[in-house]
């Protein structure tokens, strides 16, 4: 495990580096199917009593729930393990292994790395490609070393990647929250509800009731399918953005910022009416409730009522 000066070290140099690098996840790029994989990194026997106990329990109930949400929709799970040449635990020791709470199994691929990522010197990168893997998820431990290490590798080799908010920990809390911060993790919800919907057809969003909508696909805020929207706005999959925030404003019709998204997809799909309207309704139902974001809905709206 990395030293505390270490740590601190990467994290700032991945701080200066986080924008450009981040900004390769929202290319504009024709889009390509969506084929993720979970990563379990390092959640060792030996590693669990070094991390901050707060975050322990709740990061290996998260780590369960995204093994699940994988297992049902057959995307594959990668579990990674670390092992410090000439040390102990030695592999297939209990100490080495994963708790047996872990909902893994025996065909769940098995990686084990002697550097912090989990793509240096180890076949992560062929089972990948083999799987035709283009997006990662991120859990484990620790989140200020091994699986910061293999997000920024996950990243040079153009994956999309990200850290899941619940399921990673660290050795203190307050640093994990700056690793949080820094790659922009995305909560459990965010992507359980992804998961459910980015491989479908989300033409179907439009004709499904609302009950249908929150039961099939676990939407439990406006915020997981305005986030999600927008990942599929920065995949340059203008189309299926309209789908997805077209059904969240049906779903929250009483949220500006809803309508206000849903304007800018219909404005980069070049939809401009739409847009225009969309952007009204924001505009006067922040108005109307006082929203405090309500100078960006009226800045949307007459920026483009001039235009027009």
């Amino acid at each position: 495990m990395k030293s505390f000066k270490s740590v601190m070290i990467v994290a700032f140099v991945c701080f200066v580096c986080s924008l450009p690098l981040y900004s390769r996840q929202a290319n504009t790029s024709p889009a390509a199917s969506f084929k993720p994989a979970l990563l379990v990194i390092d959640i060792q026997n030996v590693y669990l009593p070094i991390m901050d106990q707060k975050e322990v329990a709740p990061a290996m109930e998260a780590i369960n729930t995204l093994i699940d949400a994988f297992r049902k929709n057959n995307y594959p799970i990668i579990r990674v393990y670390h092992h410090e040449i000439g040390q102990e635990p030695a592999p297939g020791t209990e100490q080495f292994e994963f708790p047996q709470t872990v909902n893994i199994k025996d065909e769940d691929p098995k990686v084990i790395k002697n550097h912090p990522s989990a793509f240096q010197m180890t076949e992560l990168d062929s089972i990948l490609k083999a799987k035709g893997v283009n997006t990662l998820y991120l859990g484990g431990l620790s989140a200020t070393g091994c699986v910061l290490a293999t997000y920024f590798s996950a990243l040079e080799r153009d994956y999309d990647v990200f850290m899941v908010k619940e399921a990673v920990m660290s050795g203190k809390a307050d640093y994990t929250e700056v690793i949080r911060n820094i790659t922009g993790a995305w909560n459990l919800s965010f992507v359980t509800v992804g998961l459910n919907l980015l491989s479908g057809n989300l033409e179907l969003l439009q004709i499904l009731s609302n009950k249908e909508l929150v039961s099939k696909y676990g939407i439990g805020s406006a915020a997981d399918l305005n986030g999600i929207g927008y990942y599929l706005i920065f995949k340059n999959r203008l189309e299926d953005a309209v789908a997805v925030l077209t059904a969240n404003a049906r779903l929250y019709p009483d949220e500006a910022n809803c309508f206000d998204s849903l304007g800018d997809a219909y404005e980069r799909n070049g939809q401009k009416d739409l847009a225009l309207a969309n952007y009204e309704k924001a505009y006067l139902k922040a108005k109307e409730k006082n929203d405090h974001n309500l100078p960006i809905f009226e800045k949307n709206y007459k920026r483009l009522q001039e235009a027009n």
